[in-house]
């Protein structure tokens, strides 16, 4: 055709027409080697950025620069698009410029992009990625001009698309309770030697006293689920609870023969003041004093639960690393209980009474915490390979609910009978409110085992300011003759520090947590 023109037209020479044919083939060649290399590039590109074929466990960031997306222990980001995906024209420069850069600065999806290219879309199991140039804008979707290209869904022409996931965190928790303290409640010592605390007894303290209780083992366990609604934004809840922590202590039907055992208590009634102890199992041997068979059985328990909502927005993000921020509610509950019942007859009369003459004596009382706040915190995860390190820090601040109940009594000889009040406490109910913050901070090693598994181990601690504890409000200090009546009736024992306000104190937890994270 070129030659006919050329023939046909005198004003091009012939010389003319011969560099006009050269340079034309040459353009040819060109534009020949181009569509070649645009092609082989487009192939690479979509083979390096897991377009072909199976996308794997990376499709979206390769292992060196991934987001790290899970609360926890996610060192994927937005992992394991598993699809087949089919392009029907090759996307512009300024677009593989933002795909190549998307996994160091940008999220997945884009907001708002332009007709000529689409964010991926679900469907039927598969990813597909169109272009405006198959006719596929909003308003023609199923024209002919499609042709079998865009497939069985035709996106809008806008839109926003961005990566979502679940995730679930099992965990054991293998933590350790602060230790508490409790005034002595049982003591013991050698047969006929009264089971009392000073001289010339020295009593051993069998049950309560200064850190007597916790600083053992507590097992529990740990649920953390939640959902990304995008790249950005999740939300999620955890639950967490602590087995019950017991201490215990027991005897039965003791006479005293293999040792004494003795409630001690401070004697108001005394002149100066001095230690004094009711004998429960006792046998006098010669020293004048009535000999006592009894029983007694005294628990202390501890039991720690917590309850959050949260979101998490994410602050940074970068090249295997990632930090959020997170706030929302917390619930807390913790509770201490002490109880001990003891029973003891008399079965001597060296004084001329009381032979045949029981004593009940009960105490059980319930410290009860509950804690109603918001939290806010950060976030922070780094991630090499299969290895990602979380830190977790936040504070909880809120209203810290605190109920003493005392349900404690006595049963005496007449005339006084029954009595409501035991040794350590009156009988009643008080309660106050307080403000409490709570510090956390969790410490995490993960490591992934499948592509959507990981294994973790980390470390836990959690300290409340202000709790109530039962072992802070019991009053040792009573009159005998509250204790065991007289002649005339029971005697009013002195006021006690629980009528006069609760005393609180700080508490902590910490320990280990081994877990399994599944994503979604």
């Amino acid at each position: 055709m070129v030659d006919s023109i050329m023939q046909n037209n005198p004003v091009f020479p012939d010389y003319t027409r011969i560099l006009m044919k050269n340079n034309m083939k040459t353009t040819w060649k060109m534009l020949t080697l181009a569509a070649l290399l645009s092609a082989g590039t487009t192939a690479a590109t979509a083979a390096d950025n897991g377009y072909v074929g199976d996308l794997g466990d990376d499709a979206y960031f390769s292992e060196t620069s991934d987001y790290v997306g899970g609360l926890y222990d996610d060192a994927d980001g937005a992992e394991t698009k598993a699809a087949t995906t089919t392009r029907s024209a090759a996307p512009s420069e300024e677009i593989n410029s933002r795909r190549a850069n998307r996994a160091v600065l940008e999220p997945v999806a884009y907001v708002g992009d332009s007709d000529t290219y689409y964010p991926e879309q679900q469907y039927d199991g598969g990813i597909q990625m169109t272009s405006g140039s198959c006719g596929c804008q909003s308003g023609n979707c199923g024209s002919s001009s499609c042709g079998g290209s865009c497939g069985s869904v035709c996106p809008p022409s806008k839109s926003m698309a961005s990566q979502t996931g679940a995730y679930l965190t099992a965990e054991a928790l293998l933590w350790f309770p602060q230790v508490r303290s409790t005034p002595p409640l049982v003591t013991t010592a050698d047969p006929g030697v009264r089971p009392e605390l000073d001289p010339p007894s020295n009593a051993a303290v069998a049950f309560g006293g200064d850190e007597a209780f916790g600083g053992d083992l507590q097992a529990g366990f740990r649920l953390d689920g939640g959902l990304m609604l995008s790249e950005d934004f999740g939300i999620g809840g955890r639950f967490w609870w602590l087995g019950e922590g017991e201490d215990t202590y027991a005897t039965a039907n003791n006479t005293g023969l293999n040792g004494s055992v003795g409630i001690p208590f401070f004697d108001a009634d005394l002149v100066a003041g001095q230690e004094n102890a009711i004998r429960i199992a006792y046998l006098d041997n010669g020293l004048g004093l009535e000999d006592f068979t009894g029983s007694l059985n005294a628990r202390t328990s501890l039991s720690i639960y917590g309850a959050e909502g949260y979101g998490r927005l994410r602050l940074l993000g970068g090249k295997g690393y990632r930090s959020d921020l997170v706030g929302g509610f917390s619930h807390f509950g913790i509770e201490e209980e002490v109880y001990l019942n003891a029973t003891t007859t008399q079965v001597t009369n060296r004084s001329g009474v009381g032979q045949g003459d029981n004593y009940r004596f009960t105490e059980d009382l319930t410290a009860e915490n509950v804690f109603y706040g918001g939290q806010v915190g950060m976030l922070t995860s780094v991630g090499r390979g299969v290895w990602t390190l979380s830190a977790l820090t936040k504070v909880h601040l809120g209203n810290m609910e605190q109920t003493l109940t005392s349900l404690s009594s006595r049963e005496l000889p007449a005339p006084a009978g029954d009595q409501l009040g035991g040794v350590f406490a009156d009988n009643g109910t008080i309660t106050q409110d307080s403000f409490c913050f709570a510090p956390e901070a969790n410490l995490k090693l993960a490591v992934k085992l499948r592509p959507n598994v990981r294994f973790s181990v980390g470390y836990s601690f959690i300290m409340w300011n202000d709790v109530l504890m039962v072992g802070d409000n019991m009053d040792r200090v009573i009159n005998s003759d509250y204790l065991v009546g007289n002649a005339l009736g029971v005697v009013a024992p002195p006021e006690r520090q629980f009528n006069e306000g609760l005393r609180t104190d700080s508490f902590f937890v910490h320990g280990l947590d081994l877990g399994c994270v599944i994503q979604f």
